[in-house]
């Protein structure tokens, strides 16, 4: 038989229980929110990493993928050893490699540089284009980029030189700017 002390002892036992779990979980109810992006104020080094930015819908816009990127928190810069970039729009994909590129910390302006290679894709149309030169700037927002080096240009058939040019990807266009020379294939 069970005493009233040894009731009230139970009952004692399973409020503090309660309380305590009630407390415990109260507690717990804070989030850890995540990080966002690394602290540019940070000096640090990060080896094959990946970056992908997206537009307001989620869709993916920019890809860049590098075995080494430095970066520099005086200069707010960072310095990618052989990027390979991914762009993304309306169906096109132009891809950009070159030996080095140095990046803002806002990752909004790349500058390319050493054998930089651009090849453009539209899979609807299946039209294509390839693009040589020793540098070039990128607008990331926009998807712009411009270069004031030679320039060389192949669409599949076509070949077409300059000095200095001006690429809008999001309407898959170009400008060449000065001293063009170009080779057409007769149809």
């Amino acid at each position: 038989m069970i005493t009233a002390t040894i009731r009230r002892g139970i009952i004692g036992l399973i409020l503090l229980t309660a309380v305590s779990f009630w407390i415990s979980r109260k507690q717990g109810v804070d989030e850890i929110s995540p990080i966002a992006d690394l602290d540019p104020k940070l000096n640090y080094v990060l080896r094959d990493f990946e970056l992908q930015v997206y537009d307001e819908d989620g869709k993916a816009t920019f890809n860049l993928q590098a075995p080494v990127l430095r970066n520099n928190p005086e200069l707010k810069l960072g310095t990618i050893e052989q990027p390979v970039i991914s762009m993304h729009d309306q169906g096109a994909v132009w891809g950009l490699t070159a030996q080095t590129a140095i990046m803002t910390a806002d990752k909004e302006y790349v500058h390319l540089s050493g054998q930089v290679q651009v090849q453009w894709h539209d899979p609807v149309s299946g039209n294509q284009a390839e693009f040589e030169t020793a540098d070039m700037k990128i607008d990331v927002t926009p998807q712009t980029a411009a270069t004031e080096q030679e320039v060389s240009l192949f669409d599949g058939l076509n070949k077409l030189n300059a000095i200095g040019m001006n690429l809008n990807m999001k309407n898959n266009s170009y400008t060449l700017k000065q001293k063009v020379r170009a080779t057409y294939a007769v149809n």
